[in-house]
């Protein structure tokens, strides 16, 4: 029921609080409701927090992941490779690859520890750009790192060294043969 728009309930409850009000002093009540507000604040917060810090490890897993796989695609054609052009498509792909990961950590946009983990793939690159000096001249260094500008300050600033293990495909290596026979 209201009178002059005002809900009669409210104004009996109104009332039947500033009667218990005599008994109870109002800084009690402020105190606890702070506190009661404080506790659900912090709890929130917390709740925010732990979400926020699962959804980032799946956002990073993702990114590992997603690296991974177009590295491991890339290194998987090497297999289709006939042509001197697909040589140098395959190695001009790979290294644009890795030099956007670098270009990513270099400038903080993934965690320091994916690029690292990828550091494999990164040697692998520094393969390449031995065989592309080879095949094309002594020049090619200066182009490469005109290319891959960030692929040459990430391999700087951790310490990237040819791994000697790393094999390059056949073909490539025996690019000059295949260069011979196309023309």
């Amino acid at each position: 029921m209201a009178i002059n728009g005002v809900d009669v309930t409210f104004i009996y409850l109104a009332d039947a609080f500033l009667q218990t009000s005599n008994s109870v002093d109002l800084s009690i009540i402020a105190i606890t409701v702070s506190s009661a507000t404080a506790i659900i604040l912090a709890s929130m917060v917390g709740i925010t927090w732990k979400s926020i810090r699962e959804s980032t490890k799946a956002t990073y897993s993702q990114l590992l992941r997603g690296f991974h796989e177009d590295l491991t695609t890339r290194l998987n054609k090497n297999s289709v490779l006939k042509t001197t052009e697909d040589c140098q498509r395959y190695a001009n792909d790979y290294l644009n690859t890795v030099d956007e990961i670098a270009f990513l950590d270099l400038n903080g946009k993934i965690p320091q520890g994916i690029a690292k983990y990828l550091g494999r793939f990164f040697s692998y690159g520094l393969n390449i750009i031995d065989w592309y000096n080879g095949m094309v001249g002594e020049d090619f260094a200066e182009t490469a790192k005109k290319n891959w500008p960030n692929y040459f300050l990430y391999c700087e600033k951790y310490k990237i060294r040819l791994n000697p293990e790393d094999k390059l495909p056949k073909i490539m290596l025996d690019y000059n043969k295949l260069q011979d026979s196309e023309s």
